[in-house]
């Protein structure tokens, strides 16, 4: 068990060195609609993995036509919105065509529209059917309000104040709520810009370190995300969301297939779960002595399978062996 203590950096270059059966998911799913209120608690002292698992939807349909960059989306509302002006983004909910390109799951930034053509760097192109959502994206100030109206510990400096931080290709980057100039700030900046208007990059949540001060709630509201969860990864790491509301364990989620498994946790990928503010980190173990399955860092031979992805909590994950990528299938799917 590793336990993170945020006003000490190092865990950050600790992290950088270092179920049977899967459940069938269906390829097409119900578009109805799951609303509802999540409170995470934010203790003082202690790390907390904050997923996004409410969002607001402002429309949905089906792709009509897929021509280079552009998607034609018949959409509802019959007009779709402006969603350039606030960020939003584009998720693949269903595959017509299981046989064809993939990108059921994918979300990516909406960076162009016209009418109802939209352009968004989807890490495949989608099939002319696929069912498709449209949502707006949380930013810093969103999450935790642009004056820090969740009450993190602000400081004048970092090292005293509260973390936030989020993942930028593989780096994990800091950001805190300066005193004085009342302001969010790079760590790596202080004397920067605002970041209020950061945005929590699609797939991907926030990992929040207290230093001080009493404890905090963060309360999220907003429409569930439907269908599996594909996120965009680099070497090094990622705090990947979990938009689900219904807990899983990793040996049910079928994690395993999406990743890279190994002999040992130096050569396979790495997923940290957190709860009462304390990070375990497992790997699936899939050869060599002691069996296979998911297993506990420093622990080859227990199985784990049983540990819980909880709802709202994202999840740290060490992407460092074979090729970049993580999925995780929704839980309560048929």
């Amino acid at each position: 068990m590793i336990r993170i203590r945020p006003n000490d950096l190092a865990y950050l270059a600790l992290l950088a060195l270092a179920v049977p059966t899967a459940r069938a998911q269906a390829d097409k799913l119900p578009m109805s609609r799951t609303v509802g209120t999540v409170t995470l608690e934010l203790p003082a002292g202690k790390t907390t993995l904050v997923g996004l698992a409410n969002v607001q939807i402002v429309a949905s349909g089906t792709v009509a036509t897929v021509d280079g960059a552009g998607i034609l989306l018949a959409s509802t509302p019959g007009m779709l919105p402006d969603v350039l002006s606030s960020p939003h983004a584009l998720k693949i909910v269903s595959r017509a065509n299981p046989s064809g390109n993939n990108a059921y799951g994918h979300s990516a930034r909406i960076t162009a529209q016209a009418g109802q053509i939209v352009e968004a760097g989807l890490a495949s192109a989608p099939n002319v059917g696929d069912a498709f959502v449209i949502y707006q994206l949380s930013t810093l100030a969103s999450v935790l309000g642009a004056a820090n109206e969740t009450g993190l510990t602000a400081a004048a400096t970092s090292g005293s104040a509260d973390k936030v931080y989020l993942t930028e290709s593989g780096t994990l980057v800091g950001y805190f709520f300066r005193s004085g100039v009342n302001q969010w700030r790079l760590v790596s900046d202080p004397d920067g810009a605002d970041q209020a208007n950061t945005v929590i990059a699609p797939g991907s949540g926030l990992m929040i370190a207290r230093v001080a001060g009493i404890d905090r709630s963060l309360r999220l509201s907003g429409e569930a995300l439907p269908a599996r969860h594909v996120a965009s990864v680099a070497a090094g790491q990622n705090i990947v969301n979990n938009p689900f509301l219904v807990p899983t364990s990793l040996s049910a989620s079928d994690i395993q297939s999406n990743i890279t498994g190994g002999t040992g946790p130096g050569v396979a990928d790495i997923v940290y779960l957190e709860q009462d503010g304390v990070l375990t980190g497992y790997y699936f173990k899939n050869g060599g002595p002691g069996g296979t399955g998911w297993r506990a860092l420093g622990d080859s031979v227990t199985d784990a399978g049983a540990a819980l992805l909880l709802p709202a909590k994202a999840l740290l994950f060490k992407e460092q062996a074979g090729s970049a990528g993580f999925a995780l299938p929704e839980p309560f799917a048929d």
